[in-house]
């Protein structure tokens, strides 16, 4: 058996735009083998993503040649050109005879009941025989599409770029975990059995009001107070003179309220307001800061109980407990039902126990929280236990430490690196750090605009590049050793990577590379193994050598002439 897990080759890929197809990969070769921490790095717009996306068929773009294998079995779709000819009749046949129904159904009403039931009958079947037979012709891609379904989360994961769009902002952590997994069929088997929970569902309003009271005894117990007062209050025909009683303190301190706040700032002290603005404090100074400044935070929460109760006492009885028996009839079965759909103990002691294994401080209090209750690392974690949950082979990290300060960043890579030695599950880690590449990968592969540059093990790409471009990235990390020379400007490769809507014809790094000459501009580069596992696109791979210093530096002077020195 092959030691590559994931396999791709010569994949070219496409968007469909209002402005014409934009290739968005051309002619990509990777190799991941068995626990192997691969990294894939290069500019942003290189196509790293796409890469990934397109290999877990999650992409939007049309596949054009190549192929995508995962332990040796295909990953890709392509319809055979008979399903795709039946595909294309019968969707042609099914909107006109659609229409010419709609047609024939205002016949009937309008011209003659019998010829236009007729055709409209006639239309029909033929609508529907046409989409019976479109249905059938896609049979072997809704087969490919529920086998892509068990390898996403089964044998591949993915981590991507940010968590927060990521996370379902509704849904608490255990509930966003164990979907995954009841989804893979990776859930313990429930210790509540279904006719418990049902019975435990039907009295949850019980047990809700029961919990209220011993978590919150004092507001509890206020609540019922004013309900019974209420009661009391319209059984005994005391309702009216109740609700005056409680309106009318309110109604005083509202004029009381109304009167200073227009009366004497809008009417009185309107100059004096003025004055304060250019010559400092007035005489109104405490009485504004009482009024709007030193407002107590209860104060209109007061005001709302007051109203509530006021309107309580004020309607009838009979509309008072309609409206209860209403609002009861309508939450008791959201009540029950979202009571019903919690999870089972066993279920959560499970995702508690997934959590553990990403580090997360306080697992049990974590899986009742929102991803916006979690800082960017928390959420991190929580992305890598929901992707680990069924144990893929392989997982795709897409940029893992986005937005990450160093010490959380730190603390994912030693994550991901130990969940590879103790579960031997092999990474595909997509980044721009070099450093981070350096630390955590066995080999790299260099991407630049939508194509494989240099493949390699770390040693061999990081020490001897022999593509450009990967010298390049090499050169524009800052140094800080003392031997090297003191840089008034961070080295950089000029200009930027190019539209994928160009079209080149040979390299498509010559416009930024020192080296480029007309081999370069005319024919493509292909891919030279330099020594075993080591590869690079380039012309020039024999005379760059080892001079990777007079690359450095000829880089330096092509960015000069580029007029673009030291603008990063």
């Amino acid at each position: 058996m092959s030691d590559n897990l994931l396999e791709i080759e010569g994949l070219r890929v496409h968007f469909d735009t209002l402005d014409g197809p934009i290739e968005a990969l051309h002619s990509v070769d990777l190799k991941v083998n068995q626990g192997q921490i691969m990294g894939l790095v290069g500019e942003s717009g290189c196509g790293k993503s796409v890469t990934s996306l397109v290999t877990i068929g999650l992409a939007t773009c049309d596949v054009d040649e190549g192929s995508v294998k995962y332990e040796g079995e295909e990953l890709l779709f392509r319809d055979s050109e008979s399903d795709k000819r039946i595909q294309d009749i019968s969707g042609t046949i099914t909107v006109v005879s659609l229409l010419a129904s709609i047609l024939f159904f205002f016949w009937v009403f309008l011209i003659d009941p019998i010829q236009g039931g007729q055709l409209f009958l006639i239309s029909i079947s033929l609508t529907i025989a046409s989409w019976l037979v479109g249905f059938a012709a896609k049979h072997e891609y809704r087969r490919h599409q529920k086998f892509m379904r068990w390898v996403r989360g089964n044998e591949i994961s993915m981590i991507f770029q940010e968590p927060m769009t990521a996370l379902n902002p509704l849904y608490t952590v255990e509930k966003q975990i164990s979907e995954v997994m009841r989804v893979h069929d990776r859930l313990v088997e429930a210790e509540t059995p279904s006719y418990v929970r049902v019975g435990q569902a039907l009295v949850s309003p019980a047990t809700l009001i029961r919990d209220a009271f011993s978590s919150r005894p004092q507001a509890s117990i206020a609540i019922l107070s004013v309900f019974a007062f209420v009661l009391a209050a319209h059984m005994s025909d005391y309702a009216d003179a109740a609700a005056s009683a409680v309106a009318a303190p309110f109604a005083l301190i509202w004029s009381f309220f109304a009167y200073i706040s227009l009366g004497l700032i809008g009417v009185y002290g309107g100059r004096q307001w003025q004055r304060r603005s250019f010559s400092g404090p007035t005489t109104l100074d405490p009485i504004f800061d009482a009024l709007f400044v030193r407002v107590p935070p209860q104060i209109p929460l007061v005001f709302a109980a007051a109203l509530v109760l006021f309107l309580m006492l004020w309607m009838p009885l009979s509309a008072l407990l309609g409206m209860a028996v209403i609002s009861t009839l309508l939450a008791l079965p959201a009540i029950i039902f979202l009571d019903y759909l919690k999870l089972d103990p066993a279920h959560t002691r499970q995702v508690i126990d997934i959590l553990e294994d990403v580090r997360i401080p306080n697992p049990s209090a974590v899986v009742k929280m929102y991803p916006h209750e979690l800082s960017g690392g928390m959420r991190q974690r929580v992305m890598i236990a929901m992707m680990m949950a069924c144990e893929p082979k392989l997982l795709i990290a897409d940029e893992p430490t986005t937005a990450l300060d160093v010490t959380i960043q730190a603390q994912i890579l030693k994550l991901m690196q130990d969940l590879r030695d103790e579960k031997g599950t092999a990474i595909l880690l997509i980044t721009h750090d070099l450093g981070v590449i350096a630390e955590m990968c066995d080999a790299v592969t260099v991407m630049y605009a939508g194509s494989v540059v240099e493949t390699g093990t770390i040693e061999d790409v990081l020490s001897r590049p022999r593509m450009p471009y990967s010298i390049g990235l090499l050169h524009s990390i800052p140094t800080i050793d003392e031997g090297a020379d003191r840089r008034d400007v961070l080295p950089i490769i000029p200009g930027q990577v190019p539209d994928p809507n160009l079209h080149f014809d040979g390299c498509r790094f010559h416009p930024r590379c020192p080296f480029a000459n007309e081999k370069c501009i005319s024919t493509p580069p292909p891919m030279k193994e330099i020594e075993p596992g080591h590869f690079a696109a380039c012309h020039h791979t024999d005379s760059i050598g080892e001079n990777v210093a007079e690359v450095q530096a000829a880089f330096d002077v092509f960015a000069a002439e580029y007029g673009l020195e030291g603008v990063a």
